[in-house]
């Protein structure tokens, strides 16, 4: 199993407020985390930090013979949730984060997430695998406007839950081999300005995960860099 994750601060942020992870675990898994600290709430990139850790904490004091990769992740998720509530004594505003991981073993990534940061899978095109955690979304799913319409939404930032600020944390988890190609996770510092096709073009373009995740960071900052901007990658050593 082979990852590689990157982060990069953008053009125009003066902080980096995303957070990423990314480890071969004891017993021959792999543990890729990208989150995306909350603009406009306070301790961003404590939140998002926290949030990664935390979970890496929770899942690698885990063992395969215990619950599986579903309930181990969600653990994660919650106990990261719970970290990230802490920040908030003497906040007016509450600290939050996205989180996006996947644990992958042999050849099957289970995914969690929750917030807009996204997973992708790669083989002969890119296919994105969650669910983004926004009220764009929702509109979407309801039939009030289209995908296209949901890129420029005015809503189109606004999330329905992020750890730390959800009352009732609700973890979206998702099965995907990775036999025939590899995962790409990103912060939506990625995926607001690049388009879907050159981030497709430039995944099969490189020739290993590190080119494949410093060529989308440059594709970001050349159209501008607007937010930080990270991607967490891994596939197996077939794929």
């Amino acid at each position: 199993m082979i990852s590689y994750c990157h982060s990069n601060v953008g053009q125009q942020r003066s902080e980096n407020e995303d957070a990423s992870r990314c480890a071969s675990l004891d017993d021959g898994r792999e543990l890729v985390v990208v989150a995306d600290g909350m603009g406009g709430h306070p301790k961003g990139a404590e939140a998002s930090a926290t949030a990664v850790e935390r979970l890496f904490e929770t899942v690698t004091s885990e063992t395969p013979e215990d619950d599986g990769p579903e309930a181990v992740l969600e653990r994660g998720f919650r106990a990261a949730h719970d970290a990230v509530t802490d920040l908030a004594a003497g906040e007016r505003k509450t600290p939050g984060t996205t989180l996006v991981a996947a644990l992958v073993a042999d050849d099957t990534a289970t995914i969690a997430n929750v917030g807009d940061s996204r997973a992708y899978y790669v083989d002969d095109a890119l296919r994105q695998v969650t669910t983004d955690q926004s009220q764009v979304q929702e509109l979407v799913e309801a039939g009030e406007i289209t995908p296209e319409e949901a890129t420029n939404h005015p809503m189109s930032h606004v999330l329905s839950q992020a750890v730390g600020t959800a009352d009732d944390l609700d973890v979206d988890l998702y099965t995907q081999s990775l036999s025939e190609g590899w995962l790409l996770l990103c912060t939506d510092g990625l995926t607001d300005p690049v388009p879907e096709d050159t981030i497709e073009a430039t995944c099969l373009d490189a020739a290993s995960l590190e080119s494949a995740g410093t060529a989308l960071i440059r594709e970001a900052n050349d159209r501008g860099g607007p937010d930080n901007v990270t991607v967490g990658l891994c596939r197996t050593e077939t794929a």
